[in-house]
């Protein structure tokens, strides 16, 4: 996975926490579906946002081993 992929997925999947949904399915060479946590309901719009892109790196980061 490309850097470009890994910031492009990093953002969707977050975007994917922040609208609340289950799942993000990743198309590569198979097809993934990973599971997401909850989003953060409390804070500032930013913290929430930082919560997310946290969990998304996290995630990505653990794909690519």
């Amino acid at each position: 996975m490309t850097l470009q992929d890994k910031i492009y997925h990093t953002n969707e999947i977050a975007n994917a926490i922040q609208r609340r949904e289950d799942f993000y399915t990743l198309e590569t060479d198979k097809v993934r579906h990973i599971e997401l946590p909850t989003p953060q309901v409390a804070g500032t719009m930013m913290q929430q946002r930082t919560y997310a892109m946290g969990k998304a790196m996290d995630i990505v980061e653990n794909l690519a081993l």
